[in-house]
């Protein structure tokens, strides 16, 4: 029955540790993408991994197509770049209350530096988001091929955009990303630890059978010997732990004295 319930405690042990490893396999690549988004952004104007571009969306100009807090994936497109048609949906920046954020509409005419349809020369692009109802008109200005950062790719993940924006905030990457892996080195800690306490008892055991297996005893013999050993092992450990609190209270007891003094 013992053997049973420590082969179970065994396989919990195995299984929870397999499942804490994935856990930290799968923050340390989230931290990673965090991190290459927020570098990759200074260069190229919007945060890419490898080319594409993860974006959050964060208003309804463009459902139902794209809805709020949808995670798109975008390709980056750099400034030589000038394959873009009616239809297609690119990401390019625009100033909002002071500050620039990027904004992902659709291309509804390709014209010409006056604003007529396009016959020749250097393309321009006239944008708008599908929802008629927040944007009854184009928007204002037109973009060109060195404006436009990226391209819609029609992969989307509905949900995840709130989560990525929220991971990028302190609180949500202290809750995310630093807290579980601070807990991960306090289990680590605690593993080691457990498990060098586990290998000086496997040590005596095996020292002690050593010991034994030498002699002439029988198996029963054998047994209670071990048994023994291990007893005054832990009787040894115990006198060693009581010296050491009575030398403490020695030590500290003149002091303890001189305090009552004054």
């Amino acid at each position: 029955m013992k053997w049973g319930h420590r082969i179970m405690k065994k396989k919990l042990i195995k299984i929870l540790n397999i499942f804490v490893d994935i856990v930290v396999v799968m923050i340390l690549i989230v931290s990673v993408l965090v991190v290459t988004m927020s570098l990759t952004s200074k260069d190229s104007g919007i945060p890419n991994v490898f080319g594409y571009a993860p974006l959050s969306v964060l208003s309804d100009s463009m459902e139902d197509t794209i809805n709020v807090n949808d995670l798109i994936i975008c390709k980056v497109t750099d400034n030589d770049y000038d394959d873009y048609n009616v239809g297609d949906i690119v990401t390019f920046p625009i100033e909002k209350d002071g500050e620039t954020v990027l904004n992902t509409h659709r291309i509804i005419e390709i014209v010409d530096s006056q604003g007529k349809p396009y016959k020749s020369g250097k393309k321009y692009y006239r944008t708008q988001g599908d929802n008629k109802v927040t944007n009854p008109e184009p928007d204002d200005g037109i973009q060109m091929s060195s404006t436009i950062l990226a391209k819609y790719t029609d992969v989307k993940f509905g949900g995840v955009g709130g989560f990525l924006n929220y991971l990028r905030t302190q609180e949500g990457f202290f809750w995310i990303v630093l807290l579980p892996m601070i807990l991960f080195f306090i289990y680590e800690a605690v593993r080691v630890i457990i498990n060098v306490i586990g290998y000086n008892k496997e040590k005596a055991l095996l020292t002690a059978q050593e010991v034994i297996n030498s002699s002439d005893l029988t198996e029963e013999q054998k047994k209670r010997a071990i048994d023994e050993y291990l007893a005054s092992q832990n009787v040894k450990k115990e006198s060693s732990d009581d010296d050491r609190i009575e030398s403490a209270e020695e030590n500290n007891s003149p002091d303890e004295e001189k305090s009552d003094e004054a």
